[in-house]
């Protein structure tokens, strides 16, 4: 199945975009299957920003739509290798692939098209993405960011035209770039 990186600085629309993909209240499309690494508790009772709904998503990993808001990256990873045809998200991507990528989510990542699980890495910088993870994304979904122009151009040149044209976009705007590499 697909995987999608989703790049942003903060405030710009990574989470609602995510929103969107699982679905459910006041998205206007069906909900489906998610576990999501909730680290900043964006997915439950109450919401980051105003005007946002809260989503409500259980923190009982067995429930069809879940979350989990622990910090234990293993312990997450474990969980969603055992959830089929689910969109997994991961906020705060970085953590994932602090140096190394870890065996695991290396296995996670490889094994989306037995699971038919869909993966969303939310990143805050372009440059934050490890290049072996951007070899293997179907898509990514840019917006605007704080990265410096030659770094991009430098480390993923296709990316930088894209990111070009976000940078005039007020901040806050939500405007999003879909790129697909595979």
């Amino acid at each position: 199945m697909n995987m999608y990186i989703v790049i942003g600085a903060p405030g710009e629309g990574k989470t609602p975009f995510c929103k969107k993909m699982i679905g459910g209240a006041d998205t206007g499309v069906a909900p489906n299957r998610c576990l999501i690494f909730d680290i900043n508790n964006e997915y439950g009772p109450k919401t980051k920003y105003a005007g946002q709904h809260p989503f409500n998503i259980s923190v009982n990993t067995r429930e069809a739509r879940s979350r989990y808001i622990g910090d234990d990256i293993e312990q997450f990873i474990k969980i969603a290798m055992g959830k089929q045809n689910t969109v997994v998200v991961m906020e705060e991507a970085t953590a994932f692939f602090e140096g190394k990528t870890s065996k695991m989510t290396r296995r996670m990542i490889i094994n989306r098209y037995h699971t038919r699980n869909v993966y969303m890495f939310l990143f805050h910088s372009i440059n934050a993405v490890p290049p072996r993870i951007m070899e293997i994304t179907n898509y990514v979904a840019l917006f605007k960011t704080n990265d410096e122009h030659d770094n991009v151009y430098r480390k993923y040149s296709r990316i930088g035209p894209h990111f070009d044209a976000l940078q005039s976009q007020p901040h806050g705007s939500g405007a999003c770039k879909i790129i697909k590499l595979i």
